[in-house]
């Protein structure tokens, strides 16, 4: 049987070539190590594929059919991290969209709670999920079938780009750029200091507590917060240029660490604006803008591209900062808070949407 290793990426870091700058291998979800085979030729009594499926064998325990989590996190391209103390397994982008509790039948997914007809199982160091609760959390992170006791994924017809500085010559169409709106009222550098809140900044506050209490949700667009210095505010995520980047983080004034949805929560949390914590909640507030009508301080939204992937969910979020530059806390290319330019392949491609929830 001829076997090759998945070569996946995800911002700009790839699983073959060990990245110095990357979190330590979990010892439960052994991420980092190499990647699920790929099944490339039949032999030893497996139905040969031929089409570069990620081959992942299914293991009974107590009657019951499991996957592995490392393979499965390894194969899709996922960080994770094991919260001992509470006993949950958090997976994820770039920020942590599913936590599963082991040992029992609880998850959460995108922030919202759901129960699985099986429980997710410890072994020595070694976490596995129920074969049965694969659609519930990952049907829309992939293409797969399950056959001949072993789940079968599929590749994604969309080519991943290694890293943010990958050519890509079909990015340089006139669909894909991104451009700014010239009536952006904050257009030019930023001013400097952080200006307090408005009398109408704390205004808007209020509808957005009562908002919360009458029962509004993620799904539903969050009253626009006015009159927001925006200058001000990019200028006050800019101070945190170089914090260090944590798969998963707490609060920030707790850990010093950020992922990608923390901090833009934590900014706009600085001007009086509650956002939910992680990315893709945050995608489904605001107002829908067009690449082609950026203004500063929209969230933009994006996938991390992986070999195994649909390659349509949000993984990642930055905030617009003008002059095609975003502002954002991601492991890749550097390790913390940073300031990329999107007028690259690599962010022209993976883009999926961006978001008003200020002016």
């Amino acid at each position: 049987m001829v076997v090759v290793l998945a070569a996946t990426t995800a911002c700009g870091k790839n699983n073959v070539t060990p990245n110095p700058s990357s979190p330590t291998p979990s010892p439960v979800t052994g991420s980092g190590s190499s990647s699920p085979r790929i099944l490339s030729q039949g032999g030893n009594g497996m139905t040969p594929l031929g089409n570069g499926d990620a081959v992942l064998p299914i293991k009974v325990i107590n009657n019951v059919k499991y996957v592995s989590a490392r393979e499965l996190i390894q194969t899709l391209n996922f960080q994770s991290e094991w919260d001992a103390a509470a006993q949950k397994l958090l997976i994820g982008d770039n920020d942590a969209s599913y936590e599963l509790s082991v040992n029992t039948q609880k998850a959460s997914k995108d922030g919202a709670d759901i129960h699985v007809s099986q429980p997710f199982v410890k072994e020595g160091d070694a976490v596995y999920l129920p074969v049965s609760a694969i659609a519930d959390l990952f049907q829309d992170e992939m293409a797969y079938d399950i056959r001949d006791s072993q789940l079968n994924i599929h590749p994604s017809p969309t080519a991943a780009l290694e890293n943010e500085d990958s050519p890509d010559p079909s990015a340089d169409t006139p669909e894909l750029a991104f451009a700014d709106d010239p009536n952006d009222p904050f257009k030019g550098e930023a001013t400097g200091g952080a200006n307090p809140a408005s009398a109408q900044d704390a205004k808007a506050l209020q509808d957005l507590e009562v908002w919360a209490r009458s029962g509004g949700n993620a799904d539903e667009a969050v009253p626009v917060l006015k009159n927001i210095n925006v200058n001000s505010m990019i200028n006050k995520g800019e101070q945190y240029l170089g914090v260090k980047y944590k798969f998963g983080t707490g609060p920030y004034p707790q850990t010093g660490r950020f992922d990608c949805s923390t901090f833009t929560q934590y900014v706009y949390g600085k001007y009086n604006f509650k956002l939910p914590r992680l990315a893709r909640q945050q995608a489904a507030v605001g107002n829908l803008i067009s690449r082609k009508s950026l203004r500063k301080g929209d969230l933009m939204f994006f996938y991390v591209p992986g070999r195994f992937k649909t390659n349509k969910t949000v993984g990642h979020v930055g905030i617009y900062i003008g002059n095609m530059k975003m502002l954002h806390a991601s492991p890749e290319p550097k390790n913390g808070v940073q300031i990329s330019n999107i007028n690259k392949a690599y962010w022209k491609k993976t883009f999926l949407r961006a978001k008003r929830v200020v002016y």
